[in-house]
């Protein structure tokens, strides 16, 4: 069985003791706090000792743990190191093993390696693993999929660094050119986290649907998933693609109702995947 949580990106729009109630509700027993850019509106401060503690005490109060900790960030950039520090130290108080970040581009690739070389003595010392993730749009960066992260991680050579896998970003960003089934059966060792999110496609562009209601094909993509690989579902339905592009926030969150029911169907599908009712 693979741990499952549910990102708070769902319900961006919605404050933290909102998505917490709504995802226990919804009968998860794990949580991933998201903080990414584009996705939810927050900045420094949210990563503040008091607002972790604050966070924490929201967490176990739903019965709920933190499974990962999306705080994405470029990790070449002139700050990186310092704000790295801090979302290692904000997972840390919030009980989450992994802090999952975007690296960079791929032009900032000796920037990137000296900022996670600098933090490798924070991560062994909270006992907290970075898991870089493959990005869903732009272009040039350093892990455009697996093979490229594997590469990475090996070169870094520190068990506190590995991969975040989302299944739905290598769909994006190779545009539609790689099957997530077909990269994962490669060597997943440095997989340490997986990101779920579905897409439906067409000719107006993508758009992102309940797990299971789009184009990705997961059923094949759980043949290959690494065993017992904590999994994440990640459902951010305020964001859309049309025509392919970047992705752009709708003026309005969506309503609760909606949410509910695409977070239901998520977890439900999810279960028969997990139970083996959806065989290839």
């Amino acid at each position: 069985m693979h741990p499952l949580s549910v990102s708070t990106a769902l319900f961006d729009g919605y404050d933290m003791a909102t998505a917490m109630d709504e995802i226990a509700r919804a009968g998860a027993h794990a949580v991933e706090p998201a903080f990414i850019k584009g996705y939810v509106d927050f900045d420094e401060s949210d990563f503040a000792v008091d607002s972790a503690r604050t966070l924490r005490r929201m967490i176990e109060a739903n019965g709920l743990r933190a499974q990962a900790v999306s705080a994405h960030m470029d990790l070449s950039g002139a700050d990186a190191r310092a704000m790295l520090r801090r979302r290692i130290a904000f997972a840390a108080e919030i009980g989450a093993p992994i802090v999952i970040s975007n690296a960079g581009p791929a032009s900032g690739r000796a920037a990137v390696l000296d900022c996670l070389e600098a933090v490798l003595p924070d991560c062994e010392a909270l006992g907290i693993t970075v898991a870089l993730e493959n990005p869903g749009h732009g272009a040039g960066d350093l892990l455009p999929g697996r093979a490229a992260g594997s590469a990475l991680i090996a070169r870094i050579g520190s068990p506190f660094v590995r991969l975040n896998y989302d299944i739905g970003n290598v769909v994006t960003y190779s545009g539609e050119a790689i099957r997530p089934e077909d990269d994962l059966a490669g060597d997943s060792g440095a997989i340490v986290h997986v990101h779920v999110k579905d897409i439906a496609s067409s000719t107006e562009g993508w758009r992102f649907t309940s797990i299971g209601e789009g184009a990705i094909d997961y059923a094949a993509v759980w043949e290959v998933l690494p065993k017992d690989c904590p999994v994440g579902i990640e459902l951010p339905l305020r964001l859309e693609r049309p025509g392919r592009c970047d992705p752009v926030r709708r003026r309005e969150p969506l309503d609760l109702p909606q949410l509910r029911r695409a977070l239901a169907s998520s977890l439900a599908f999810v279960g028969e995947l997990e139970a083996g009712a959806h065989p290839v």
